[in-house]
């Protein structure tokens, strides 16, 4: 049996934490709105974090282009969902906010998110718990920054660490 590293036990837990989460994203969004995907309902969850906003502070928020962020809140706003108003200090822009009945669904899901968090740490110490809370928003941030600017390997290019040096698939003859 190999040693499993640090790494690579993060690595698995992120790999599983992104399936399972991508999925409860998608019931959560058929949910509010039926047909709702999660990408789509991205800027539900950030204007009830943030409260209104302008749609270019939405789209930098979500890490989107305003086009997309604008494309979302059309089908939003068609649903009664998202209200959009012009800013009153810059009649030009348009800020997005959350109608009453997206309001009330998504508080609601904030206290069912939160039961379901502490299931999940039912049986963890205090200490546990409270580690946790400060190490895994320090990871996702530190994550964001470093995850977010890795170059992506080139197609071309034999990966690994043979290199083409006869150790991997591309070095067989």
């Amino acid at each position: 049996m190999t040693r499993q590293t640090l790494e690579n036990r993060v690595f698995d837990a992120m790999a599983l934490l992104t399936r399972t989460t991508e999925d409860f994203f998608e019931r959560t969004a058929g949910g509010i709105s039926a047909g709702l995907r999660r990408g789509t309902a991205s800027p539900l969850f950030v204007l009830h974090r943030t409260g209104p906003l302008r749609v270019s502070q939405l789209a930098e928020e979500l890490g989107l282009d305003r086009t997309t962020v604008t494309r979302h809140l059309d089908d939003l706003e068609s649903r009664g969902l998202v209200i959009r108003r012009p800013d009153e200090r810059d009649r030009r822009a348009m800020v997005a906010s959350l109608t009453p009945a997206a309001r009330d669904f998504l508080d609601d899901m904030r206290v069912r998110n939160r039961a379901l968090i502490r299931r999940i740490c039912a049986d963890w110490t205090r200490e546990e718990r409270a580690v946790f809370g400060r190490l895994l928003p320090r990871f996702a941030v530190e994550g964001e920054k470093v995850f977010g600017n890795a170059p992506m390997p080139d197609p071309g290019r034999p990966q690994g660490r043979s290199r083409g040096t006869g150790g991997g698939p591309a070095g067989r003859g």
